[in-house]
């Protein structure tokens, strides 16, 4: 026999009995948790909700840079434009042969020598013209006394005639011989005023006061008729042909003021005329200045005028206060403590100051110092306004 005898196995009404009674606290306990839950999540939401806390607003960045700014206003600036262009003569006059098959003999004058009205320039041969007028001369005295002795026959058949101790036959013979006889020396005298013009011809003489440009005859050269002798500047008077853009040929007039500058020199000149054509291929004009005596320039130079328009009132600023963003003109205008960037159509520059023809309006505080340095939006400490 066994010491200790194993337990007896329970039957199973006897188990199904023990569970129902555990059953009734288990229903207690959830119970018990449903109703907890439920009255925290009611007081979750009837308990008032607490704000939640302020952001704190990021602290404003600190200046960029120290500027200086001016209140744009408008300024009384003289339109100028622009060009360039060569210098010319106001008339060149080309002097030639008038005669063919005579060898210059004397030239009188060098380039650059200054002539007058008149003056003789240039000498050919003249042996043969100077015979041919003495033959003129010759032929004309001879026409002058055949005249003569025509009209004397003419005077004696009129006094028979009276009487009627001659013919009318006769009467009208001597009539006739004496207007041959007009004829005759009236045709001399052309020869020999033609004779004379040819040998004025062997003296080439200035047309007009000038400079002499250009030598192209030679001494012992034979010329021929129209071949260029001399060149001549008329009075001495030069011209810029200045090319400005089409677009601005309505601002200029004759008699405005301009600037001509060549190097470090400035001249003063006016405005001569207008060419009425531009030019398809750079849409560009010719406005012809005239230059005083004492410009010092020669034909052929490059140099710039400055055309000078009628005055207006225009918003003005200073240059420094007009840079360059994305290729075309702009300034900075301050709005509480920040910049902004304004894009500018610009006119006239003048004196430092550059002609603002949209972009800006009376009052707009523009910077002026440090404008190159600074970005849209960029906040900045302001100097003292400037007074201009």
């Amino acid at each position: 026999m066994l010491d200790n005898p194993p337990p007896l196995a329970r039957p199973p009404n006897e188990i199904m009995t023990v569970q129902r009674r555990r059953r009734p606290w288990l229903r207690a306990v959830l119970v018990l948790l449903v109703l907890g839950a439920g009255a925290a999540g009611w007081w979750m939401l009837a308990r008032p909700q607490s704000q939640p806390p302020a952001v704190a607003a990021p602290p404003a960045p600190p200046p960029a840079l120290t500027v200086s700014v001016m209140p744009a206003a408008p300024r009384t600036l003289a339109r100028v434009v622009a060009g360039d262009g060569s210098v010319v003569a106001w008339q060149e006059l080309v002097l030639g042969a008038e005669t063919s098959g005579l060898r210059v003999m004397e030239l009188a004058v060098e380039e650059g020598d200054t002539v007058r009205a008149g003056q003789v320039l240039l000498r050919l041969n003249d042996a043969v013209p100077a015979a041919q007028l003495a033959q003129a001369e010759a032929a004309v005295a001879e026409a002058e006394a055949a005249l003569a002795m025509a009209r004397l026959d003419l005077g004696r058949a009129t006094e028979l005639s009276r009487t009627q101790n001659t013919p009318r036959q006769v009467l009208d013979q001597r009539q006739s011989a004496t207007r041959q006889a007009e004829a005759r020396l009236a045709s001399a005298r052309a020869a020999r005023d033609e004779a004379r013009a040819r040998l004025a011809q062997t003296q080439l003489r200035a047309p007009a006061d000038g400079i002499v440009l250009k030598r192209t005859a030679l001494p012992g050269a034979v010329l021929g008729v129209g071949q260029e002798m001399l060149r001549l500047l008329r009075d001495g008077r030069l011209e810029l042909d200045a090319r400005v853009p089409e677009l601005d040929l309505a601002t200029i007039a004759p008699g405005q003021p301009v600037r001509v500058l060549h190097g470090s020199r400035e001249i003063a000149a006016t405005v001569r005329a207008i060419a009425p054509g531009v030019t398809p291929e750079s849409r560009l004009g010719t406005v012809h200045i005239a230059l005083p005596a004492d410009a010092g320039l020669l034909p052929g130079m490059f140099a710039r005028a400055e055309i000078r328009g009628e005055a207006a009132s225009r918003i003005a600023i200073p240059q420094e206060s007009v840079v360059f963003r994305d290729g075309a003109p702009s300034a900075f205008i301050l709005k509480g403590g920040q910049v902004a960037l304004r894009r500018l159509t610009t006119g006239a520059r003048l004196n430092g100051m550059v002609e603002v023809l949209e972009g800006l309006a009376p009052g707009d505080q523009v910077v002026t110092a440090g404008a190159g340095f600074l970005a849209d939006g960029d906040h900045v400490r302001v100097m003292q306004p400037l007074e201009r």
